[in-house]
């Protein structure tokens, strides 16, 4: 087992995922830990994740030295690699310049670094740098402005990278992470996504046996295998709710009606709450607001229904990791960057919440549903947040801006999959700018909306890289749209990764 220290960075959690991912079991721990809590879990290794903090900050979280004298092997990522050096004696201050991005790192000889070349592509995030090595340390990689982009001491086997492993656009970081679990501290393998799939399901009988449970199922793939392992658990005690936002897509209740089919799900009840979202969105303009607004409306809805059945006590969310780890709610050292509406719960809510997926990542909770049966036509589909197109209608949300989104995202995702990129991408979205641009159309000026595309290829939502759709793809969508949704006049393709940006643009 591997102790993954929280340290408050995006990035802890999937550094957690990857190492299972590996076979390894991972834990993740607050830095506060204490050295007799270290000892009585036993890990092979500890691995230090980064954070949004400086090492020298007054607040920084920092573990115990104690720590080092354990003679567990550990390896530094980014605000880690920092740490290793401060705590042990070396220097570090801000850099003259910050790395966000793709870098090239310049490889030396390193058992942490086997089988790689002696130039990768690999991926930082950071402003400060290590200005000098503690004692007993070697640098063991560079890049053109980071000169000690990892170090090691072979000794002790301890070993830290400025760069982040855990993220794809690192291409060869699982061999570093296998390097160390494997070659360097001869880690077991110990995790399996199957028996823990039973385990959940295991839980989930023993804490609710006898109880009923309300769920709102959106027919994504997140809510649907949660109720699968819900209904497994507990059978017709399962009651699903499908709240109509108003926010919705055109396909999404058609969709939703396949998925109830075929998966066979009992005590459905469809509720239609579209004024009621509406109106709480007049004259809304900041996204965190909106989402705040739409997550009230959302459990009130859902306490109400819940009274409605009766001696309900409980109330089922398909949250995974990433909607916890954007949400602040992972870590007391981690930045918020969007409150999730099946986070970021209103105060005084009735209900005592079941997540089962709260731990598990994307691709994870899609494995988890293919072990339940569920079809693969139904994992595949592409994410959908909660707060609906409210969040892709930036600036006010008004029933044309709506409309107007409606159409061009039928337009997109029905081009995707007329030409078999659908499946090939992993979320595709249409967003509507609240901006005018001067256009001609039949030989007149317009002054209409711009629409923006986004498509994104990823694993874990984590990280994610922009979709290479052809062009002749993009042409027809782009002409389509400015010939048949009146009030858009220009289209524009977002080529930006994540981070800096997120998927979503509130």
């Amino acid at each position: 087992m591997v102790l993954v220290f929280n340290f408050g960075g995006q990035y802890a959690h999937l550094i957690a995922r990857k190492v299972r991912e590996l076979g390894v079991k991972s834990e993740l721990v607050a830095p506060d830990i204490s050295v007799s809590q270290v000892k009585k879990l036993n890990p092979q290794a500890i691995i230090f994740s980064g954070s949004p903090y400086s090492v020298y900050d007054k607040n920084a979280p920092h573990p115990d030295t104690e720590i080092y004298d354990l003679g567990i092997p550990i390896l530094g990522i980014c605000y880690g690699h920092q740490l290793l050096a401060y705590q042990l004696k070396g220097r570090v201050s801000p850099g003259k310049s910050k790395q966000f991005g793709k870098e090239k790192l310049f490889v030396s000889k390193s058992p942490l670094f086997t089988g790689l070349s002696k130039e990768e592509q690999v991926w930082f995030s950071h402003g400060d740098h290590v200005n000098s090595l503690p004692p007993d340390f070697r640098m063991i990689a560079s890049t053109s402005s980071s000169k000690i982009a990892a170090m090691e001491n072979l000794d002790k086997k301890y070993f830290s990278v400025q760069f982040h492993p855990e993220v794809t656009h690192t291409k060869h970081g699982m061999k570093v992470l296998s390097n160390f679990l494997f070659d360097i501290v001869g880690a077991k393998r110990d995790w399996n996504l199957k028996s823990v799939k039973e385990n959940v399901v295991k839980k989930l009988k023993k804490d609710l046996t006898g109880q009923k449970v309300l769920m709102a199922l959106s027919g994504g793939v997140d809510s649907l295998v949660a109720a699968t392992l819900i209904r497994e658990a507990i059978a017709n005690n399962l009651h699903l709710v499908f709240i109509d936002t108003g926010l919705l897509r055109t396909y999404d209740l058609k969709d939703l009606d396949s998925v109830v089919k075929k998966a066979g799900f009992k005590n459905l009840k469809i509720v239609n709450a579209q004024s009621k979202f509406l109106k709480v969105l007049e004259g809304v303009l900041d996204p965190e607001e909106k989402r705040q607004k739409i997550a009230k409306v959302y459990f009130l809805i859902l306490e109400e229904e819940a009274k409605k059945i009766g001696s309900i006590k409980y109330l089922a969310q398909g949250t995974i990791y990433p909607d916890r780890i954007e949400s602040a709610q992972t870590s007391k050292h981690a930045d918020k960057i969007k409150s999730h509406h099946n986070v970021t719960l209103p105060h005084g809510l009735k209900l005592k919440m079941v997540e089962p997926l709260a731990d598990f990542y994307k691709d994870e909770v899609r494995k988890i549903g293919k072990l339940s049966g569920i079809p693969q036509e139904f994992l595949n589909r592409h994410p959908f947040p909660g707060p609906g197109l409210a969040i892709r209608v930036l600036g006010e949300v008004t029933e044309d801006g709506l409309e107007i989104l409606r159409q061009v995202d039928e337009i997109f995702i029905s081009e995707l999959k007329l030409n078999n990129m659908y499946m090939e991408v992993n979320q595709a979205l249409a967003v509507l700018l609240p901006v005018k641009a001067v256009g001609v159309m039949g030989d007149s000026r317009t002054y209409s909306y711009i629409v923006s595309l986004r498509s994104v290829d990823t694993d874990d939502f984590m990280t994610a890289d922009w979709s290479k759709i052809p062009y002749e793809i993009l042409e027809k969508v782009s002409s389509r749209i400015v010939n048949e949704v009146r009030g858009v006049n220009r289209v524009v393709y977002d080529i930006t990764q994540k981070p800096p940006a997120t998927i979503e643009y509130e």
